[in-house]
Formats: C-alpha cells, sequence, structure tokens
C-alpha cells in the first residue's frame, strides 16, 4: 500500500510541474496562451456533443424498456381472459332472476294484489293460445271477469283472489247464473283457498270448472314463467289498485274515528273515490 501511495503522489506532482511550466509559457508567449485557449475551446465543444449524445442514447434505452415493460403488462393480461382490459374497469355482474319454486309461487300468487292475480290469469290463458277479453275490475262484469276464445269455443272465466275462506255455493250459482245470462256454456272459476263441498258438488252439476291455488300453481309451471318478464314483472308488483275505479291506492293513517293512528288503503281517487280497505 505504501509503494502505490508513492507513485500517485509521484503522478500527481509530475501533473502539477507541467501545469506550472504550460502556465509560465503561456505567461511568456502569447502564441503559447492561444493555442492552449484553442485547445480548450475545443475541449468544451467535445464535451457539449458528447453529453447530447449521453442523453439521447439514454432517453432511446428508457423509451425501448417502457415499450418492453408495457408489452409483457399487455402479454400478462392477455394470458388470463377473466381479468378485464382495463385494472381500473368495476364490473357489475347482473344477479341471476329469481327462481320461482311452487312454494314460493303460491307465496307471490298471494302476496299480489287482485288486479294482478285477474291480470296473470289473463297472461296464463294467452300462453295456451286463447284470446283473452277482459270484463271485470272496475266495470260491473255480471260475475264474468274475463272470456276466452279458442277454435271457436268461448268460455267464461270468474277470478277471486279469496286467500282465507273458501268459495261457496253462493258465490258459484251466482258464476252460474251469469254464464245463463251471457249464453255461455262453459265457466272456469279460479281462487286461491278452496271450495266449500256444496260449491264442488254444484259446479260438477253444472260442468263449472273449478281451480283453487295449486291447480293455478300448476298451469303457470307449465307456461315458462321463468322466462316471461311479464309475468315476473305482475308477480313483483306491490302496488294496490281500487276494485271500484281500478286508480292507484295509497297507505294513509287515520287521524279521527274509531281507531286513531291506524293505517290503512285509500283510493287516491279521492274524494271522487271514497273507496277503502285495512291494511
Amino acid at each position: 500500500m505504501a509503494r502505490r501511495r508513492n507513485k500517485d503522489e509521484e503522478l500527481i506532482e509530475l501533473i502539477l510541474a507541467l501545469v506550472g511550466v504550460v502556465m509560465v509559457f503561456c505567461f511568456i508567449s502569447p502564441d503559447v496562451r492561444n493555442f492552449i485557449t484553442g485547445l480548450v475551446g475545443v475541449f468544451v465543444w467535445l464535451l457539449i456533443v458528447a453529453a447530447v449524445v449521453l442523453v439521447g442514447v439514454l432517453v432511446f434505452k428508457f423509451i425501448l424498456r417502457r415499450q418492453d415493460s408495457d408489452a409483457s403488462l399487455d402479454q400478462e393480461f392477455s394470458d388470463q381472459p377473466h381479468r378485464p382490459s382495463n385494472p381500473f374497469t368495476l364490473r357489475v355482474e347482473a344477479p341471476p332472476p329469481e327462481v320461482y319454486t311452487p312454494a314460493k309461487l303460491i307465496e307471490k300468487l298471494r302476496t299480489i294484489d287482485w288486479f294482478q292475480f285477474e291480470k296473470l290469469v289473463a297472461l296464463a290463458y294467452e300462453h295456451q293460445g286463447y284470446q283473452v277479453t277482459r270484463r271485470g275490475g272496475a266495470n260491473p262484469d255480471g260475475g264474468i271477469d274475463l272470456i276466452i276464445e279458442k277454435e271457436g269455443q268461448s268460455s267464461a272465466v270468474q277470478c277471486k283472489q279469496w286467500k282465507t275462506w273458501n268459495v261457496g255455493v253462493k258465490a258459484v250459482r251466482e258464476f252460474l247464473g251469469a254464464l245463463t245470462d251471457a249464453q255461455i256454456s262453459h265457466g272456469i272459476f279460479i281462487t286461491l283457498n278452496g271450495y266449500s263441498g256444496d260449491a264442488k258438488l254444484l259446479a260438477e252439476k253444472h260442468g263449472i270448472e273449478i281451480i283453487n291455488e295449486t291447480g293455478l300453481t300448476v298451469m303457470l309451471e307449465g307456461l315458462n314463467i321463468q322466462e316471461d318478464p311479464r309475468v315476473r314483472e305482475i308477480l313483483n308488483d306491490t302496488r294496490k289498485f281500487c276494485p271500484k275505479c281500478e286508480r292507484l291506492m295509497v297507505e294513509r293513517v287515520a287521524e279521527k274515528g274509531p281507531n286513531p293512528g291506524q293505517r290503512f288503503w285509500a283510493c287516491s281517487g279521492f274524494p271522487r273515490c271514497r273507496f277503502t280497505m285495512p291494511i
């Protein structure tokens, strides 16, 4: 280490001596001074050119490296097709449609309003190729809600969305009178809960077809209900309609009377229509 340090010191002393000689000659001789100045100018220009070339090389290498990085990133995402092309793009998958099991379908039939119930029955017969004419709703129907026609044969349909009690013989007798008055030989009575024994006997005697919620569920399942958006729209409609004028029912709270604070359904056509029903 000592030998190397001595050689370095000798080299520095030699360089200092040469610089000193050059400075003496520059001071003594103008020609030498001009020559040295020219060499310094050339050296400066060489430094500038070298710096520009170096910067250009560095920029070129940076661009190549960036392109290689982008290409590798594109290759990474192309190898994984489940990822979006833009990692910052959020894809929201639509929820799958609700599957209506028989139990779920019966629950929906008991939840919807009478208005949707009647529309659903009409749609069920349309799916079977019938031409359906609506006569029920708020209009005086004479005991007939729908008239269905197919291949020259007409049938009358009565819809009763009764959920807690059975259809009795009186309702069937009234429907039979409506069939006679309309001169229609075949009738179909549809309800949710069921029929009394006398009502079943009278219906069987006069050829009236009776359907409860189980029969209606079977009918709807045979119509590919899962694929029909109209049926799904009806089953998911939570609105209530006035049975007297078919206007939308709105929720109200009793401010006076025998039950203040009690909630009830009231026709939105009030005061023209004063129909109400409990919630």
